[in-house]
């Protein structure tokens, strides 16, 4: 089965595996674990971020499937040396899903070549970036602290930003597990945030506007959790 990995090190699927991987999930979540889908209209139609909160290898499955939408228009901000510094996780992943790799301590040269391959991502598919701002899987599935490096794509991308809250892959598919069974999972998509444009022109109040997005943005993703929105539409996945 063919992939490609671009020059940059971006990870691109294969359009023979990206499809077997969109029709095997949507089948895992049809036959062996249910999946209810909330606030599903609130996905924009162009380029957006979606920012979830993060338990379990089945997170972006969860996400995908969720969102209705092809699996060849996401891509997934994931840790470098996670996904690609390891040839066993890389070689794993990269016939199924795009990723686009982000240091944990990203050095200046490594964020603007992630920058890179996400404009060029966005301009080949007119799709979505999905990046969890806690930057690690949660071992208890309670949300963490957001890292401050959300507010520095949110500013540099320019895109609309979806919270969304996944409930129930912690326990199909805990941390240091790989079989999942069989439960219930719960997909929550919040109504893109309204921000203000970022100020360009002092670097104290950049930070201060980046930082201001993070705790918007970990309030949302709470308030997903814990039901504080209002039910408007709830359906099985892969209705439109």
């Amino acid at each position: 089965m063919g992939n490609w990995i671009r020059t940059n090190g971006t990870i691109r699927a294969s359009l023979v595996g990206s499809t077997l991987f969109e029709s095997f999930c949507r089948t895992f979540f049809a036959s062996y674990c249910s999946l209810v889908v909330e606030g599903s209209h609130h996905l924009p139609k162009g380029p957006f971020m979606l920012c979830s909160n993060h338990s379990s290898h089945a997170d972006s499955a969860a996400l995908m499937t969720a969102s209705g939408r092809s699996f060849r228009s996401f891509a997934l901000l994931g840790a470098s040396d996670y996904f690609f510094e390891s040839r066993h996780i890389r070689w794993s992943v990269s016939p199924w899903m795009n990723v686009i790799p982000i240091e944990r301590s990203p050095r200046p040269k490594a964020l603007a070549n992630c920058l890179d391959a996400c404009h060029r991502f966005l301009e080949q598919t007119a799709g979505a970036l999905i990046l969890y701002p806690e930057g690690t899987r949660s071992p208890d599935g309670e949300m963490g602290p957001f890292k401050s490096g959300v507010g520095f794509f949110v500013s540099e991308l320019g895109l609309p930003v979806v919270p969304a809250y996944i409930d129930g892959t912690h326990c199909i598919l805990p941390k240091g597990h790989f079989l999942p069974r069989p439960g219930k999972v719960t997909v929550r998509f919040g109504e893109a945030l309204v921000l203000a444009a970022p100020p360009h022109n002092k670097e104290d109040s950049l930070r201060t506007w980046r930082r201001t997005v993070v705790e918007q943005l970990s309030q949302n993703v709470h308030s997903l959790s814990v039901g504080d929105h209002v039910h408007e539409f709830v359906a099985r996945a892969g209705r439109t």
